[in-house]
């Protein structure tokens, strides 16, 4: 299709173009042409762009002032934005001297000032800087930027170009880091560092050699073979020769490598060499000497007396740790927790310890500090395993110090034989106590029922006197006859009050569970009633008899009723339809031989798991110092495990418990009289 240009362009009337429309035509061509490179140039242009991590601006001067009268455009590429976050707004601001690491911002606006200005202005017209800027994470970026300025005055452009050299900065400073070192310790090594040629001629040595006396400048140019005498020349030979063909470093060892007129005390160095190679082939050969005579006198003598420490260390009694300052175990001589001694190496010690040893220990090491005098505690380890028994350590902490190392010893002492000793006295003691203070109220009690008992005797005669003159069925003989009941009733109260207080331990005979029980509820009834205590009982009398000490079947009675009584009391302070205790009693056999069963229940608040494995323990009691002594459970397991017989326990948080006493009918006792 035409353009109406073309249509212009044509004669009137020929339908042929003129030579002005030929030269259009040409000129619509070239510039299509000129379109087709510029979007080529384009495409190129992108994907340079995205190969290079860099950006351009270019800044044209519009004002006279030089510092106010600039446009500025700017590009990015796409790489240069993906890896700092910025666009090209930003890099306008940048250069404006704008988001430049605080450090380098004097810096770079003074650069971009000169620039700006120009060297007909006392500028300058070229600049390469590099500075840092901060990526969009707020990660510190390097970039180096090149600076070209053109023309004077007004016009003045400035092309700039940047691109990021974050990684070659890292590797610079990397590299000087590692370079520092290198010089460093090559000049303060305590080693003798060698360099030779092929031909053993030394070309660098950092120090003086031991026994030589010259200064290493004297020794360059010197053969290394000047130093060594006797067979150790032949085996620096060898040990050159083994470097060469192997391309590889090699160690060896020399006796008396340095020249010395007395035999008698020959030197022994180690040598580590290793090849300098270039171009594929060794130049050159580098040797680190190190004098070990001393150290190898040192072995010698530690092989010695190693198997006499090891022998001590590992079967001494003690358990000894050694700690850094850091309280990490730098060596011990015993497992913990099933790892091996050296498995322990490095950890924190406390990570073996429960809160209370981690405490304890921490309280002492502390107090080793301050005082600088050793700490010791003693300290009670729970079993860990079903069946075993606590353990107790006595612990001494040592603090000591070293130059600048600081740490502590600990030495621990297994006294668990000597605590459970001292625990067992301290048991028979309190035992002793207890039963002394039972006979004082035992004797106490006995004193005040014969008290009671003789007015009881009289007033029960009185009323037998008055029941025999009054009217046979009267208001009198009613009256006397209910006294007489009651009299009764508190006379076997005394007489039961009596028989509990008793010592009569020496002594068994046939007994009634059933009787046993009633003597119990007697002196406990008036009690349970106060409490609003719900009493069911289900004890048959046609039980068989067991052999017992009745008054100690009655003591573990007593204890069960008392505890399950404070147990409803805890859960229901007042009345409660489920306050209530059950007393039950049957036969059961076991192995072909009759057992009498009796089971106390309670509908209290039951026994946590944690706890009811204790509770026959002597001394062990959940109650008040005031409500408990921790011995009523554990008395009556002996008393039950006397009569070769079994004390039981059930119980569910929330639902009550359950004890179980089971007595054989036949215990093989033979019946005593009383």
């Amino acid at each position: 299709m035409d353009s109406p240009d073309d249509e212009a362009a044509e004669g009137p009337g020929t339908g042929q173009p003129q030579t002005g429309a030929v030269g259009s035509s040409a000129a619509l061509e070239e510039l299509a042409r000129t379109r087709a490179e510029l979007r080529r140039a384009r495409e190129d242009l992108d994907v340079f762009s995205q190969l290079t991590a860099g950006y351009w601006w270019l800044a044209e001067r519009v004002a006279h002032d030089p510092s106010q009268g600039y446009a500025i455009r700017a590009w990015t590429t796409r790489s240069f934005t993906r890896t700092t976050g910025h666009d090209r707004d930003y890099v306008e601001g940048l250069a404006r001297a704008a988001d430049v690491h605080p450090d380098d911002a004097d810096a770079f606006a003074r650069t971009v000032d000169a620039l700006m200005r120009g060297s007909a202005d006392g500028g300058r017209d070229q600049a390469v800087h590099e500075f840092r800027l901060f990526g969009r994470d707020g990660s510190i970026m390097w970039v180096r930027q090149r600076l070209d300025g053109r023309g004077e005055g007004l016009g003045r452009r400035i092309y700039a170009s940047g691109e990021l050299i974050t990684e070659r900065k890292r590797t610079e400073d990397a590299l000087g880091h590692v370079e520092a070192r290198f010089l460093s310790l090559v000049e303060h090594a305590p080693n003798v560092i060698v360099t030779i040629d092929l031909e053993g001629t030394i070309l660098f040595v950092n120090r003086q050699v031991p026994v030589d006396g010259r200064e290493p400048w004297e020794l360059i140019g010197s053969s290394v073979f000047e130093l060594a005498g006797g067979q150790s020349r032949a085996d620096l030979e060898n040990a050159i020769a083994e470097i060469v063909a192997r391309k590889g470093a090699h160690e060896f060892a020399l006796r008396g490598i340095v020249s010395s007129t007395d035999d008698s005390d020959p030197r022994w160095y180690e040598v580590q060499g290793a090849p300098v190679i270039r171009g594929g082939a060794v130049v050159a050969i580098t040797m680190i000497l190190t004098d070990v005579t001393e150290r190898r006198v040192a072995e010698i003598a530690l092989r010695r007396s190693e198997s006499r420490w090891r022998f001590l260390w590992e079967n001494v009694p003690d358990r000894i740790t050694e700690l850094d300052a850091d309280a990490r175990i730098v060596v011990t001589n015993r497992s913990v927790d099933g790892r091996r001694p050296e498995e322990l190496y490095g950890s924190d010690v406390f990570e073996h310890l429960g809160i209370e040893g981690a405490v304890a220990l921490r309280r002492a090491m502390e107090l080793s500090i301050r005082t600088k005098e050793p700490a010791s505690y003693e300290i009670g380890v729970p079993a860990s395993e079903p069946g075993d028994r606590d353990r107790w350590w006595s612990q001494r902490v040592v603090p000591y110090v070293e130059g600048d190392t600081r740490g502590f010893l600990l030495i621990g002492t297994d006294i668990s034989d000597r605590k459970t000793a001292e625990q067992e006295r301290a048991n028979l003691e309190a035992q002793l106590r207890q039963q002394q203070k039972l006979e004082s109220i035992g004797t106490l009690a006995s004193g005040v029922a014969h008290e009671i008992n003789n007015p009881i005797q009289s007033i029960m005669n009185y009323a037998d006197l008055v029941r025999m003159r009054a009217e046979p069925g009267g208001a009198v003989a009613d009256f006397a006859g209910e006294i007489v009941a009651e009299t009764e009733r508190v006379a076997t109260i005394v007489r039961n009050l009596l028989a509990f207080a008793r010592q009569e331990k020496e002594h068994h005979s046939p007994a009634r569970i059933c009787d046993i029980v009633e003597s119990t509820l007697t002196l406990m009834r008036a009690v349970l009633r106060r409490d609003h205590i719900l009493l069911r009982l289900d004890v048959p009398e046609e039980l068989p008899r067991i052999k017992c000490r009745s008054q100690q079947i009655q003591q573990v009675f007593m204890n069960l009723f008392a505890n399950a009584r404070d147990a409803l009391n805890a859960r229901y302070p007042e009345y409660d339809d489920e306050k209530w205790m059950a007393i039950e009693a049957r036969v059961i056999e076991r192995d072909g031989e009759q057992w009498v069963s009796t089971t106390v229940e309670d509908h209290g608040a039951g026994i946590s798991p944690d706890v009811i494995g204790r509770i026959f323990d002597p001394f062990f009691t959940t109650k008040g110092r005031d409500e408990g002594t921790g011995l009523g459970l554990s008395v009556s397991h002996g008393i039950v495990r006397e009569h070769r017989g079994e004390l039981e326990v059930e119980s569910s948080l929330g639902q009550g418990t359950r004890f179980h006493i089971h007595l054989r009918v036949d215990n093989g006792w033979g019946f005593e009289s009383v």
